[in-house]
């Protein structure tokens, strides 16, 4: 059944019958329209005055596509978040430098190759985009670059300099499902959507599976429009749209040292202020679908665990209270294999943190629901049929949890998922 997502946003989200949460449909109402507008799951709408291109450089793998270039007709407004990891990666560094003016016309990325904590990593990153700049002819100010991948090795500076000669001569319109595979390292397959509004177009991509608790996460997403919206407008409407999706996920609790969502626009199309408002829905829409996805497809996952939590104190507890739930490694194997142990929802519960203003808690003011079933209120388990609550857990792809702390004032969702033997294995594995 179709249902609002948050009840102060303007976005719906109808379950898939198919139980995969990667095919639920998101929506909002178009104010331009009339009418309303679902997010469509591929990249069929593309705005014009974009070229692509994505190559196999050999960077970690021969044969895979790994460098991508996508290029504006001109310079357009930009506006990005980064991740608050303190050994950010050389680009994002470089990103937030050349981003500080609001303006981009070339995006290149790097996959299977992080550029961090690398002696020549700062200069590796300029010299980069000053070969980007002289091939495709654009200002070297208006380069952004991302790097995504194993941490500590040198970029091959051999095989980017050989993949950047004559790229430019191979850029194609309409060409960016190929750019959402070449940025991929772990995933399980591209992330994409995109949706139309009258003349306003807006089309977006994901990577990331594991290395994932934003602020941000080992998360890239781009996001392309041709509306003409000033870049201050630009980066609030999508500060707005972030909180409440890319960093309200987490596979791991790691925060990666790369993470980078950027929106770029052609400018190409005037709004008025309804389509503006659309263009803000539609971004909040598709920043939730990719960011469930990222999480839906994450390395080893299985379930999309959504924890709700509200508290009588802020906000900011609810989603830290949230994110505790989801990131405890025992919480999560007991949703993998289907044990409705909410004792352990308990244990993440206390878990002291200093950043919360919650101090004290009481039994007898924590509700706790796993599936929409009460299994502890006012201070006591509430009687279950604990094998029936098992096979709901394993049957689904979706696993609700709700936790209610006193009167509930303030709530947060925050989306996770379980911990399976495939996670382990591809991260014991990763380097080698």
């Amino acid at each position: 059944m179709k249902h609002k997502v948050f009840a102060d946003w303007n976005l719906s989200l109808e379950p898939s019958p198919s139980g995969d949460p990667c095919d639920d449909v998101f929506s909002f109402d178009s104010r331009v329209l009339g009418r309303e507008v679902k997010v469509e799951p591929t990249l069929a709408h593309q705005p014009d005055g974009i070229g692509a291109v994505a190559v196999a450089a050999g960077i970690k793998h021969e044969g895979v596509l790994d460098f991508t270039v996508v290029k504006l007709e001109r310079p357009g407004a930009a506006a990005a978040v980064f991740t608050k990891n303190l050994c950010a990666a050389h680009a994002v560094t470089y990103d937030k430098e050349i981003l500080a003016d609001g303006r981009a016309q070339l995006l290149a990325v790097v996959s299977k190759n992080a550029g961090v904590f690398t002696p020549t990593g700062d200069q590796d990153i300029r010299t980069l985009a000053a070969w980007l700049a002289s091939e495709f002819k654009v200002d070297r100010h208006d380069v952004v670059l991302s790097c995504t991948g194993v941490i500590g090795v040198p970029l091959p500076m051999k095989k980017l300099e050989r993949a950047v000669a004559g790229l430019s001569g191979k850029l194609r319109p309409r060409s960016l499902d190929d750019v959402s595979k070449a940025i991929l390292t772990t995933d399980r397959g591209p992330k994409v959507c995109s949706v139309r509004i009258g003349e306003v177009v807006l089309c977006g991509m994901a990577k990331g599976a594991g290395m994932i608790e934003p602020n941000m996460a080992t998360m890239l997403v781009y996001f392309f429009t041709n509306a003409d919206v000033e870049p201050r407008r630009l980066q609030a409407m999508l500060d707005g749209a972030v909180g409440r999706t890319f960093n309200s996920i987490t596979v791991d609790s790691d925060t990666s040292t790369s993470d980078s969502v950027v929106l770029f626009s052609t400018c190409a199309t005037p709004v008025g202020r309804d389509a503006e408002a659309d263009l803000a829905d539609a971004l909040r829409c598709m920043s939730l679908k990719l960011a469930r996805d990222v999480v839906t497809q994450s390395e080893g996952a299985t379930k999309l665990v959504e924890c709700t939590v509200s508290v009588d104190t802020t906000p900011r507890d609810a989603s830290l209270i949230g994110k505790k739930i989801v990131n405890s490694p025992l919480l999560k194997s007991a949703v993998h294999g289907g044990d409705p142990n909410w004792g352990r929802i308990v244990m993440a519960i206390g878990k002291p943190d200093e950043r919360m203003e919650l101090r004290r808690l009481s039994p007898g003011d924590v509700t706790i629901e796993m599936m929409g079933e009460v299994v502890f209120a006012r201070g006591a388990a509430i009687p279950m049929d604990p094998d029936a609550l098992s096979r709901k857990i394993r049957e689904s792809a979706r696993v609700a949890i709700a936790v209610r702390i006193g009167e509930g004032k303030h709530s947060a969702k925050v989306w996770g998922c379980d911990l399976s033997a495939k996670y382990v294995e591809i991260n014991a594995e990763y380097m080698t």
